[in-house]
């Protein structure tokens, strides 16, 4: 069920797969930001930038004039870097990488991973501007907030209005039709996929 307060109209240039893939990771992403309100030349961090969410945070924040620090695991680096952020490997360690990348400090974060690894970085950023979408309850205890959603038409016509400008590339790697679900989904479980798996009706 779609509600009318959260739809748009697809402009020119943007294909349905492309459109498909906007609501819940960009509007997320989209969200996040306003959420944070950083000013540009700030640092954001991405715990978990290689996802769904991760990926077009990235971009819209690096058009925001954020320097972006991403965690990530290493098949997703060169992504990353080549959407402008700073990646920085998973693991033992992580706290002083992501110091070494961003050496005047971290301003917010959004956490996409939870558990240990939101514990990892918790500490490298004021617990005000700490968001977690993965792990609610630890990000609570942490002193930090869950992102608050616009779900507005407005969030989407602008999203749309940046991806028909080649300004934000949802990343539609995979496009399968619905009978095929189950693949689909088993492939995104494994965590092997770069960018978004769209099915078809």
């Amino acid at each position: 069920r779609v509600t009318a307060g959260f739809a748009a109209h697809r402009p020119p240039g943007v294909s349905p797969e492309q459109a498909a893939a906007l609501p819940v990771a960009a509007g997320t992403a989209w969200d996040t930001l306003t959420n944070l309100d950083l000013p540009a030349g700030a640092t954001l961090l991405v715990n978990g930038a290689g996802g769904g969410v991760g990926v077009p945070l990235v971009q819209l924040a690096r058009r925001r004039g954020l320097a972006v620090v991403g965690t990530a695991s290493p098949g997703k680096h060169a992504l990353l870097a080549g959407f402008g952020a700073v990646p920085v490997a998973y693991g033992d360690g992580v706290a002083d990488r992501i110091r070494a990348a961003a050496p005047g400090g971290v301003d917010g974060a959004l956490d996409l991973v939870g558990g240990d690894a939101l514990r990892a970085v918790a500490g490298l950023v004021p617990a005000a501007a700490l968001y977690s979408i993965a792990d609610k309850a630890l990000v609570a205890q942490l002193g930090g907030r869950d992102v608050t959603r616009d779900r507005s038409t407005a969030v989407l016509d602008a999203l749309a209005a940046l991806v028909a400008a080649g300004e934000l590339d949802p990343l539609v790697r995979e496009v399968r039709p619905l009978a095929e679900a189950g693949a689909a989904l088993a492939l995104v479980e494994q965590g092997h996929v770069t960018g978004k798996v769209v099915l078809v009706l």
